[in-house]
C-alpha cells in the first residue's frame, strides 16, 4: 500500500525532497510547494485538535444550548466580512503576509481560548479563527495556484487540500488524548504551538515575484468586484464553493453527527471514526482519483460529477441503519468532496484575471461562508420541527440540481 502511495506520483516530488533535505544536498527554502504544505498542516491539525471539543468546552461555562450554537457560528460570520477584503489585501500585498498573518491570528484565537473565563471571549476566540482561516486559506490557495504550471495546477491544489484532510484524520483523535490527559483548555495551548510551527514554516519560503496591483481609489475596486460577479461563469463557481461548503457544514458537520447519535444510537467514539472514515476517503480520493480523472476527464466534467457523487452519498447517508451501513455510506461522500476541492478552485483561477486572482477567490470564498452559516441553521430547524431524513432528501436534491446546471453552463468550454 505504501509502495503504491509514493509510485503513484501524488506524494513522490515531497518524498525527493526530503531525501535531498535530509541528505543537505538542497536546503528546505528551495521548495516552497513543500512548505506551504507542511506549515498548512500544521495549522490545520492545530484547528482540528480543538473544534471537536470546542462545543463542549463552551458548554462547561453553564450557557444554553442556544449560546452553544452562536458562539459555534461566529467562525462563519466572520469569514463573511474578511473574505473579501483579505482577497484583495492579498493582491496587493502579496501572498506570504497574508497567510503569514492569518495563522497569527489563528494562534491568537487559541491562546484567547485558552484564557478565555466568558463566554464573550470565546466567541471572541471563534471569531478571530474564522478571520485567521478566511486569510490563510485564500492567499494560500492563490500561492499554490501561482507556484504551479496550468496542467499541474489541480494537482497542485489537491496535494495543498489533502493536509486539511490528514488534519482532520489525526487531530480529533489526538485533541481526545490531550484533552483527557492535560485538561480541556491545555489542548488550546498546544494548538497554539502547531500554529507558530506553522508561522516558522511559511516564514521560510522564499519570496517570488508576485503578481500585484497599484493602489486604487475605492470606486476602481468596486468597479473590479462588479466586473466579476457579473461573469455568469463566475456566478456559477461562486454557487459551486458554496454547494461544497454547504455540503459539508449541514451533512458532514451536523447532520451525521445528530442523526447518528439520535436515530442510530451510535457513541461518540463511534461517531469520531465516521469522520475520520470520511477524511481518510477525501486523502485517498485526493491522491488516487481527482488528478487522474482530471487528465481524463477534464475540470469541466469533474466539477458536475463530484456533485453527482455527493448527492447520491446524501441520499444513501439517510437509508442507514447502523454504524456499519453509515460509514459505508460516508466513503463516496469522502470521494465526492475530494473531487470537488480542488477542482472549484483551479476553474476559479482559469476564469480570474492573474492581478485579481485574490479578490476573485475572496468573492467565491464569501459566498461559500452563507454556505457554513445557511446549511447548520436549516438541517437544525428541520431536526427541530421532527424531519431530520427531509435535510437528507432537500440536500441531495439541491446537489443533483446544481450538478446538472454546471453540466449545462461548462459542456462547451471556451
Amino acid at each position: 500500500m505504501i509502495k503504491t502511495f509514493i509510485m503513484s506520483g501524488f506524494y513522490f516530488d515531497e518524498i525527493v525532497c526530503l531525501a535531498k533535505i535530509m541528505s543537505r544536498k538542497t536546503s528546505l527554502k528551495e521548495h516552497p510547494l513543500l512548505l506551504i504544505c507542511l506549515s498548512q498542516l500544521c495549522v490545520s491539525i492545530g484547528r482540528n485538535l480543538v473544534n471537536p471539543i470546542f462545543p463542549l468546552y463552551v458548554s462547561s461555562f453553564n450557557v444554553s444550548y442556544t449560546v452553544v450554537g452562536l458562539v459555534m457560528s461566529s467562525f462563519g460570520i466572520s469569514r463573511l466580512f474578511v473574505e473579501i477584503p483579505g482577497g484583495a489585501l492579498t493582491d496587493r500585498l502579496g501572498r506570504k503576509p497574508i497567510i503569514i498573518l492569518g495563522y497569527l491570528l489563528s494562534m491568537a484565537s487559541h491562546l484567547i481560548a485558552g484564557f478565555a473565563q466568558t463566554p464573550l471571549e470565546l466567541a471572541a476566540s471563534r471569531m478571530l479563527m474564522g478571520a485567521g482561516s478566511a486569510l490563510m486559506l485564500t492567499a494560500g490557495t492563490v500561492y499554490v495556484i501561482e507556484m504551479a504550471s496550468e496542467d499541474r495546477r489541480t494537482r497542485d491544489l489537491a496535494r495543498f487540500q489533502s493536509t486539511l484532510s490528514i488534519a482532520g484524520i489525526v487531530g480529533p483523535t489526538l485533541g481526545g488524548l490531550i484533552s483527557d490527559n492535560l485538561g480541556i483548555r491545555n489542548i488550546f495551548f498546544v494548538s497554539a504551538a502547531t500554529s507558530f510551527i506553522g508561522v516558522i514554516l511559511i516564514y521560510l519560503i522564499r519570496s517570488h515575484e508576485e503578481t500585484s496591483t497599484p493602489k486604487e481609489e475605492p470606486s476602481q475596486s468596486t468597479l473590479r468586484i462588479l466586473e466579476i460577479v457579473k461573469d455568469r461563469r463566475m456566478i456559477i463557481l461562486s454557487a459551486s464553493c458554496f454547494m461544497m461548503f454547504f455540503l459539508f457544514s449541514s451533512i458532514r458537520g451536523t447532520m451525521i453527527p445528530v442523526y447518528g447519535a439520535e436515530t442510530l444510537m451510535l457513541s461518540s467514539f463511534e461517531i469520531g471514526l465516521v469522520f475520520s472514515l470520511t477524511s481518510a476517503t477525501s486523502v485517498v480520493g485526493l491522491v488516487f482519483i481527482t488528478h487522474r480523472l482530471e487528465g481524463r476527464l477534464g475540470r469541466f466534467i469533474l466539477l458536475p460529477l463530484g456533485l453527482l457523487v455527493s448527492s447520491i452519498s446524501v441520499f444513501l447517508v439517510s437509508l442507514s441503519s447502523n454504524i456499519i451501513t453509515l460509514s459505508t455510506f460516508v466513503i463516496p461522500l469522502g470521494v465526492g468532496l475530494s473531487i470537488l476541492q480542488p477542482t472549484v478552485f483551479s476553474m476559479i483561477s482559469d476564469h480570474a484575471e492573474p492581478e485579481n486572482r485574490g479578490l476573485t477567490m475572496g468573492i467565491s470564498r464569501t459566498v461559500a461562508a452563507f454556505g457554513i452559516v445557511i446549511g447548520p441553521t436549516m438541517v437544525g430547524g428541520l431536526i427541530d420541527l421532527g424531519q431530520p431524513l427531509l435535510a437528507f432528501y432537500l440536500v441531495a436534491g439541491i446537489l443533483g440540481l446544481f450538478s446538472i446546471l454546471t453540466h449545462i453552463v461548462f459542456r462547451k468550454p471556451k
